[in-house]
């Protein structure tokens, strides 16, 4: 009976990238004899590692997603990479679900030692894959599962970028993944994004009031648009002290893409985010009620959302042609969410009722949700996002209860 395969730190720190630690290299050349294209598929894993060295949890965690998949391919099914097709891919979540337990460890330890006498770096004795949190017995749940797949998508589309394969197994996985197929536990949070309900429900009902009540609601429909589409914060889009979002916060780049710069976010970072042809007609439409050319100039002094009446306290009180604040989106929301949910009351009243306890934040829950439910690469949401690691989206990572519901075999009584 062979001995079960002991797992080692394979990738270096981001500042060793370059050079390498001796040990892996030598263990990677004495693989290369056995495996086909180990130094290869190495040295491209190095080189997407070098991409993404620069954000240090983004880079902590793709180090250890491709630290777990080449383990389990050579020293498991003495394979090579570029042998990893769906069928070996869910294999390997079958084997991150439920680990060997002496690849299990309670705590979390860094993957090398220092010998400062010989300034070189050898594998922490005491270091695992996996780490049990709970104390009793390892699970995964979904979402940290969904977040995996996703991190190793970029991996193999990178690769297929370098023609070194041509399929993406990550990717089909993470799109035929239920329920039914996974060995982990859900997350008991209550849902923070709206249903596709009520979010076509929203949508429409902001349509009707921006054709009948254009004064009002052309604004209404932007805004909403802006939330779902770009998913901002809503301090990024409203005034605040220091800060006015104006109508040149539209930029059109010299690629010709049209972008939304965020100046200054919630870790102090700015940020530029594509905009959609969508978003872009909803801009145009506005401008044209406002009387304002389709699109707007650079340096453009027009607040980006209009008050419809003078402000009645603070530095702008008495002031129109100022723009709308954190306190004044947030109504404009809860207004359309009420007033939704008068609509549904009927027709899907459990759904009427959950609209009504969300808030603007779910807006961008939402749009971040489906985003990554469209197949949009993590990375990508990320920036967009303005979060400053991957493993923050963790959270709008969430089980479809439609999907779960779908997929849950009908039993009679």
């Amino acid at each position: 009976m062979s001995e079960p395969a002991e797992f080692i730190p394979l990738f270096p720190h981001a500042e060793q990238l370059d050079v390498g630690v001796l040990y892996i290299n030598q263990q990677v050349m004495a693989l290369d004899l056995i495996i086909r294209d180990a130094a290869y598929s190495y040295e491209l894993a190095i080189e997407y590692l070098s991409e993404n060295r620069f954000n240090p949890n983004n880079f902590k965690s793709i180090r250890s997603e491709l630290n777990l998949l080449f383990n389990w391919a050579w020293f498991v099914k003495r394979c090579s990479i570029a042998d990893v097709d769906r069928v070996l891919l869910r294999k390997f979540v079958d084997f991150c679900n439920q680990p060997p337990l002496h690849l299990v460890t309670h705590a979390s330890y860094p993957f090398f030692i220092e010998d400062r006498q010989h300034k070189t770096l050898a594998p922490n004795p005491k270091w695992q894959p996996f780490v049990l949190r709970d104390g009793t017995r390892y699970v995964r749940k979904t979402a940290t599962l969904k977040a995996q797949l996703s991190l190793l998508s970029g991996f193999f589309l990178f690769l297929s970028d370098m023609e070194y394969c041509d399929k993406n197994p990550a990717a089909v996985l993470l799109r035929r993944l239920n329920v039914n197929n996974t060995h982990v536990i859900e997350s008991p949070d209550e849902e923070k994004a709206l249903s596709e309900l009520q979010w076509k429900s929203v949508w429409q009902q902001v349509n009707h009031l921006g054709t009948t009540q254009p004064e009002k609601h052309q604004r209404t429909r932007l805004l909403f648009a802006l939330l779902y589409l770009l998913y901002p914060r809503v301090s990024e889009i409203a005034a605040r002290p220091g800060y006015t979002p104006m109508m040149s916060s539209f930029i059109k780049h010299r690629s010709g893409q049209w972008v939304f710069k965020i100046p200054r976010s919630k870790g102090g970072k700015s940020r530029m985010i594509p905009c959609p042809d969508e978003l872009m007609v909803c801009l145009m439409d506005y401008r044209r009620y406002l009387g304002l050319s389709d699109l707007p100039e650079p340096d453009e002094r027009v607040p980006l959302f209009v008050r419809h009446k003078a402000g009645t306290h603070g530095r702008e009180a008495g002031i129109l042609n100022a723009q709308l604040g954190i306190e004044a989106i947030r109504s404009i929301v809860r207004t359309v969410f009420d007033t939704t949910a008068d609509v549904l009351e009927n027709s899907a009243p459990h759904e009427a009722h959950e609209l009504r306890e969300f808030s603007v934040h779910s807006l961008r829950h939402t749009g971040i949700t489906t985003s990554i439910a469209a197949g949009t690469p993590l990375q990508v949401v990320m920036k967009n996002a303005g979060h400053a690691d991957l493993s923050t989206l963790s959270v709008y990572i969430s089980t479809d209860i439609q999907q779960q519901a779908k997929s849950t075999v009908t039993r009679a009584l």
